[in-house]
């Protein structure tokens, strides 16, 4: 297993010799990355008012809250 992990971390050194030419350009790039700001997600898009799916306005009404069903009155 050493081997492996041997190997695979020299195959790692020559890519980014061969990407960077040398460690230190690479460490140079990868903390200009790091440290640069993240950017950031645009704001959620407010729908138009008096769309298609809009919620109806409150009537005063008094929702049903439960799944009983009503009383009849007698």
């Amino acid at each position: 297993m050493t081997d492996l992990m041997g190997s695979t971390a020299r195959e790692l050194l020559a890519q980014v010799l061969a990407r960077y030419g040398s460690i230190d350009v690479f460490i140079a790039r990868l903390h200009a990355v790091l440290d640069a700001p993240t950017g950031e997600r645009p704001g959620a898009v407010v729908p138009a008012a008096g769309g298609r799916h809009r919620l109806a306005e409150p009537t005063g009404a008094v929702p049903m809250t439960t799944a009983a069903t009503p009383r009849l009155r007698g």
